[in-house]
Formats: C-alpha cells, structure tokens, sequence
C-alpha cells in the first residue's frame, strides 16, 4: 500500500510537470508573437514608438547635462541623433509635449556651450526654427530642501523622490538593513514576497557589475552601494503566472526607492536588459541562485550637499488612465453628494 502511494505521487509529480511544461510554451509563444506584433522597436511607423524613442534619445542628454562632472562637447552624436528623431517626428505626428521638451534639452545643451567657441551650425539651424521652445531647466537642489517632504503627505512625498546620479558620501549598512525593512510591507501575490536584495559593497564588484549593466558611465564609480533586487522563480506555481516574478519584484523595487528616499538616501534606479550570456555572469559574479532572476539594479550613496537632477517630465493621469464602463461619476455630476 505504501509503494501504490509512493508510485501514485510520483506519477501526480510526472504528470503535472508535463502539463506545466507544455503551458509553459504555449504562454511564451504566446508572449513572442504579442512582442513582435506590439513591440515599438519593430513599429516605429506608430506615435507611441516614436515618441518613447525620442524620450531615450532626449534622457541620454538630460542626464549628460546633470552628471557630477560634465564635459563640454558630450554627445555631439546624440544630439544629432536626437534633431533628426524629432524633426521625423513632426513631420508624421505633428505637435507633443514630450517632443517639445527633447527641444528644450537640445536648447539646455546649446546653452551649455554658449560663449565656449563651440560652432554647432546645425543645431542652431534647429533651434531657431523652434524659438518659441525654451531650454529646459535641470533642476539644481540642494539637499536639504530634496529631501525635505520626507515627512510630508505621500502625495508630496512621492512628487519629491528622483533619481540622483551624484554620490558624495558612504551609506552605513544599517541604513541599508531598514530601507529593505520598510520594502517588505510591498505586496506580492499571494503574499509569497518573491523579491530578494543583493548588497554590493565591494568597489571591485561595483565596477565589475557595472561594466556588465553599461549604464553608470560618469557617476558608477562615485556609488557607495549597489542592490540588485531579484525575484524568486521558486514562488511562481504555474506558467500562466510567468510574468509574476517581475510584477512582484518591481514593485518591490518601488517601494524599496521610496524606503531609501525617506531615508536620505540618493538613489539611481539601473535598467537590466542584457543578453542572456551577461545575465549568466552577473549571477556567477555575485553567486546569486539560478532561481533567482534579476529584476532590478539600484545604485545607492549619500548625496553631496548641492546637485542637480533630470526634469524627465511625466506623463499626466489624464494621458494615462482609461475609462471602461458607464456607470455614474464618483462625484455625482448634475445631482446632489449626500
């Protein structure tokens, strides 16, 4: 009787790891064939795609000009980039605002050199057919007043946390250790709190993890710690929850910047999308499970007394939030509240 047991588990086991398995492929063809029919990288005849590829070509300027040591004459390639990005733009899609701060940034950028000798006819050329744009403005803080709605209603709070790229200072472990702390209230399905941090406090494995992101040129080398935040594989139970790992770790990654905000803490939120051969080495590097899959890379340190910042301006909820259904306004228009 037991081994009728024992061979009945086993088969169960089998049988649904068969299942999984072929759920499995069919969610991830499913995933590739909405990636290729939506992704904006293979679509760039559609608005959404060309605007979101101006705003990566205009943040690499932004953070250009907000970097703790600017040099004159950075991204001279970029910026043309970025004026032939903008002027397709207009042609097909016509006016918007994220493409009239790209124009502002190109004007910051030209500000930046002005009365340095520096000859940018074409750049000219561009701007004065937009002089109604202005340059934008990088905001240059300091770090009293940065941090100074950290007590305040989170309306405010949230306005008042941005990425910092300047680091002046080390961050003591502790510090680190209740930041994490408060990041675990985060929800998570189920409640199975699939995230995991990765302290780096190594500068050789800073620089080495960093060389593998490719995004810290200019200010990786100033960060006192780094937290890579991964997500459990262990906790996903079926292939329809493929996508849950992510959605849980990044929200953790959320909380978890506004913990180090309330905290004093300047952070840098780093994207990880790297091939699969790098993602491979980032885990040996750091000796992170093969469960855990990276979610997020977070640079960390404690900020100099005065620096600047990306204006990067949002979205607002009206160009974001979508309607479905009839039913009656909360605010009971044309009758009375009671």
């Amino acid at each position: 009787m037991a081994l009728l047991k024992k061979l009945k588990r086993a088969l169960c086991a089998w049988w649904t790891g068969c299942r999984i398995r072929r759920e499995a492929r069919q969610a991830f063809r499913y995933d590739m064939r909405e990636f290729m029919a939506g992704a904006g990288a293979l679509h760039l005849d559609r608005r959404a795609a060309a605007r979101a590829e101006i705003v990566m070509a205009y943040h690499v300027l932004e953070k250009g000009l907000t970097m703790p040591r600017r040099r004159l004459g950075f991204g001279q390639g970029a910026v043309l980039h970025l004026m032939s990005l903008v002027e397709s733009f207009e042609r097909r899609f016509g006016d918007d605002g994220q493409v009239r701060h790209a124009v502002g940034v190109l004007r910051a950028y030209r500000e930046m050199h002005s009365g340095r000798q520096w000859n940018m006819p074409r750049l000219d050329a561009f701007l004065s057919s937009r002089a109604g744009i202005p340059a934008a403005v990088e905001p240059h803080v300091k770090r009293a007043d940065f941090f100074a709605a950290k007590d305040a209603p989170f309306p405010v709070f949230a306005a008042s946390r941005h990425v910092v790229r300047h680091f002046a200072g080390a961050v003591p472990r502790r510090e680190i250790e209740a930041a994490v702390e408060i990041a675990t209230t985060a929800p998570s399905a189920c409640n199975r709190q699939h995230a995991r941090v990765h302290a780096v406090d190594d500068p050789a494995l800073r620089d080495r993890l960093f060389a593998m992101q490719r995004g810290t040129r200019g200010f990786g080398a100033d960060a006192d710690k780094v937290l890579v935040v991964t997500a459990d594989l262990s906790s996903v139970r079926w292939a329809w929850e493929r996508h849950d790992a992510y959605v849980n770790g990044g929200i953790f990654v959320m909380n978890l910047c506004y913990a180090l905000h309330s905290r004093g803490i300047a952070h840098c939120i780093l994207h990880w999308s790297v091939p699969p051969d790098v993602d491979r080495r980032a885990h040996a590097l750091l000796g992170i499970p093969s469960c855990e899959a990276i979610v997020q890379v977070i640079a960390c340190g404690m900020p100099p007394e005065e620096f600047d910042v990306a204006a990067s301006p949002r979205l607002s909820a009206g160009d974001i939030l979508t309607w479905h259904g009839g039913g009656r306004d909360d605010g009971c228009r044309g009758g009375t509240a009671s």
